[in-house]
């Protein structure tokens, strides 16, 4: 099988810059050599990692991150109109997840924003709480592990909370977790492994009786969810709605379907907020402040995100999420005609998990991998996990019928096996 883990590239075999440089020419067709063993994600072979809203969609990506790919927005000062476009980008977010004095910054990725949301609760906890002197998250075990590696940077104790029998957080569980030294509790919106949105108001509700900070992971949901609502989709309210929550994270480069290398992070208010960044003057160059982990940030993909919120609106962005739904309840019915499969939880949105109570997922999957699917996992329960966006749609037969007939190969194995146990015993 695939695995999702990477390594360190080596430096043993001293690779040297070449004595005369290449024409373009050259480069592009080493560029196209290397990627020919990628996997096939415009054929909607990959349920992960990328996010097909269309190639009009990637287009106005990619023009806007090329225009904008050598500026750094690291000044808004010198970049005027990175400025522009991170403002507008957070406004228009903010009002999304219904954040009326909520401020932001434009981040890496979903894992800086998480990292960012907890150094944030910290050094609140900090000025607030300043007795705490061995700060804990408290998280569902469905949280993702970017806030393990967060509390690993920053010195916190990441407390992980078992679910109830429906994959749901155990709401007990997770209230006994809280202690005087907590600083931060968190919920998903939705968690990654089973798609469905924590019961965010009841956690809140934890937080703001001890007055602790609240964020909710909506790291894939923040730009799906408010469009299922839209759309009639019920599922627990996650945003700045609850009294509680004091942050949000959002990836824009996955269901916002931006360039990579954009997410958000929003907080409730600027008093929140003023936890976020850091501040230093003791050098030769006087005052140097930052909101993000980085210094240097990528002008394109803030560029292409401002682009594509400008090109979507909120009537294409509801258009996806309604095709892509549709698709989904097609696909997850199904899955669940094919014996002995099932998906597990009730998914608020086009992310699932399935697996099977008899028979072998993991040589199922062997089996679909054979057929050139690129897939992604889940080890509690073994199961195979999808995250389905609309350029997924044009697969869903396919995949079944792939599916069903890696089913039957592995049952039908199952049984040579067990025929010849009973002949050789």
């Amino acid at each position: 099988m695939a695995t999702q883990l990477d390594a360190l590239p080596q430096a043993g075999a001293r690779l040297r810059l070449p004595a005369q440089g290449k024409s373009p020419g050259e480069i592009t067709t080493l560029l196209e050599d290397a990627r020919r063993d990628d996997v096939q994600w415009r054929a909607g072979r990959v349920a992960g990692f990328l996010f097909l809203g269309g190639e009009d969609v990637a287009q106005v990506a990619q023009d806007a991150y090329r225009r904008f790919s050598m500026e750094n927005g690291l000044s808004g000062v010198a970049f005027p109109s990175l400025h522009k476009f991170e403002t507008e980008v957070v406004q228009m977010s903010a009002a999304l997840l219904h954040g009326d004095n909520a401020v932001g910054t434009i981040t890496s990725g979903g894992t800086e924003s998480i990292l960012l949301a907890v150094k944030t609760a910290r050094d609140r906890a900090r000025a607030l709480r300043p007795a705490i002197t061995r700060p804990e998250i408290v998280m569902p075990y469905t949280a993702h592990p970017a806030f393990d590696k967060a509390a690993h940077y920053f010195g916190l104790t990441p407390v992980r909370t078992p679910l109830a029998a429906d994959w749901r957080v155990d709401l007990a569980a997770y209230q006994a977790a809280i202690t005087p030294n907590t600083v931060l509790l968190v919920g998903s919106a939705p968690n990654y492994p089973f798609g469905m949105v924590d019961p965010i108001p009841e956690l809140a509700t934890l937080a703001a009786e001890r007055g602790v900070s609240f964020h909710v992971d909506a790291c894939v949901g923040g730009f799906f969810l408010p469009f299922a609502e839209q759309l009639g989709r019920r599922f627990p309210t996650f945003d700045f709605r609850v009294p509680g929550v004091t942050s949000i994270s959002a990836d824009l480069h996955k269901f916002g379907y931006t360039a990579k290398g954009a997410s958000l992070l929003l907080s409730r208010d600027p008093d929140i907020a003023q936890y976020q960044g850091f501040e230093f003057a003791g050098w030769p160059c006087g005052r140097y402040r930052t909101p993000n982990t980085t210094g240097t940030r990528p002008g394109g993909a803030i560029a292409a995100a401002w682009a594509v919120l400008q090109y979507l609106g909120e009537a294409g962005y509801r258009r996806l999420v309604a095709r892509t739904l549709a698709f989904t309840d097609r696909l997850s019915a199904g899955i669940a005609t094919i014996p002995e499969l099932t998906v597990y939880g009730e998914p608020d949105m086009s992310v699932l998990a399935y697996g099977s109570p008899t028979h072998d997922i993991t040589a199922i999957g062997e089996d679909l991998e054979r057929r050139g699917w690129f897939l992604h996992w889940t080890w509690q329960p073994p199961a195979i996990h999808l995250m389905l966006s609309p350029g997924h749609e044009a697969i869903v037969e396919t995949y079944l019928a792939d599916l069903a007939a890696a089913t039957d190969t592995v049952v039908r194995q199952a049984l040579t096996g067990r025929e010849r146990e009973l002949v050789y015993n």
